[in-house]
């Protein structure tokens, strides 16, 4: 049996994007839950689990460092799948709990942030608390007997016996891109996209520009680019880019093999059907 990790513990999105591509799969599939991104990309890594699915980006907090940080440099894992998901956030509180009783609400940093248009304009004076995850909030609060609300996904109301006060509290358009990795990346499809993280040799002005104009010129759409601290010294910096297209089509493979002779690192992060957000 196939297994694949995510990011738990149970009732969190990432266990919500693994049950989807479970569904997806033909073959049964075990999902294993780990406590933190670092320890899921570790037993990847070291094959302790086949595949691992976890968020990459959110539309409005952005990239997630430490996936990119990790695939860059500490493991060697190629994106074989994407999958988006639409997030929407809960308050959730105890039976009894109004929304004028909450005195503080705790959840993960980043639905706390997601929220907070809500949370100022709705309970201003409430305290906010970090957890290390939205389904640990949820059990904090299930035990709890002061006036006190989770932020989550809605599942976590039946997993802790928990009520629904207030419903989609983040904005509309939030949504997470999550990432299969494993060992090796997927075949061909006709409609994919390519993942590359690449960095820079010193002193040499319009370095980026070089590397850039081999895709433009063979007319390849790029539809991210974003850089990342190496972490080594300031001013250097890791560039991961996404294109669309395959490693094997022609004018990838020729861009690709230009750009490796212009860069100072460079790692294929790999090719993997395209989906439209």
């Amino acid at each position: 049996m196939k297994k694949v990790g995510y990011l738990g513990p149970e009732g969190t999105f990432s266990e919500e994007a693994g049950k989807l591509y479970q569904k997806s799969l033909k073959e049964k599939v075990a999902l294993v839950p780990f406590e933190t991104l670092y320890a899921a990309l570790v037993a990847a890594e070291k094959k302790r689990v086949d595949e691992i699915i976890v968020p990459i980006e959110n539309s409005i907090d952005g990239t997630i460092g430490i996936v990119t940080d990790m695939l860059a440099k500490d493991v060697n894992l190629k994106i074989k799948k994407e999958i988006i998901l639409p997030v929407y956030q809960y308050l959730l509180a105890r039976k009894g709990v109004k929304l004028k009783d909450i005195t503080a609400v705790i959840s993960h940093a980043q639905p706390l942030g997601q929220c907070k248009d809500f949370l100022r304009s709705k309970i201003p004076n409430a305290k906010l608390h970090v957890a290390s995850s939205t389904s640990e909030a949820a059990r904090q609060i299930s035990k709890s007997f002061s006036p006190f609300a989770a932020i989550g996904p809605l599942a976590l109301s039946k997993l802790y016996g928990l009520n629904v006060i207030a419903k989609k509290i983040n904005p509309k358009d939030n949504k997470t891109r999550f990432v299969v990795l494993s060992k090796a990346d997927s075949k061909r499809t006709g409609k994919d996209k390519t993942s590359i993280v690449f960095s820079l040799p010193k002193d040499r002005p319009g370095g980026l520009y070089e590397v850039l104009l081999e895709f433009a010129k063979r007319k390849i759409n790029l539809t991210k680019i974003e850089s990342r601290p190496a972490k080594k010294a300031l001013g250097d910096y890791y560039f991961f880019l996404d294109l669309q297209g395959h490693k094997e089509d022609p004018d990838v493979l020729s861009a690709l093999n230009a750009v490796k002779s212009k860069v100072a690192f460079y790692k294929l992060l790999g090719s993997y059907p395209r989906v439209a957000f």
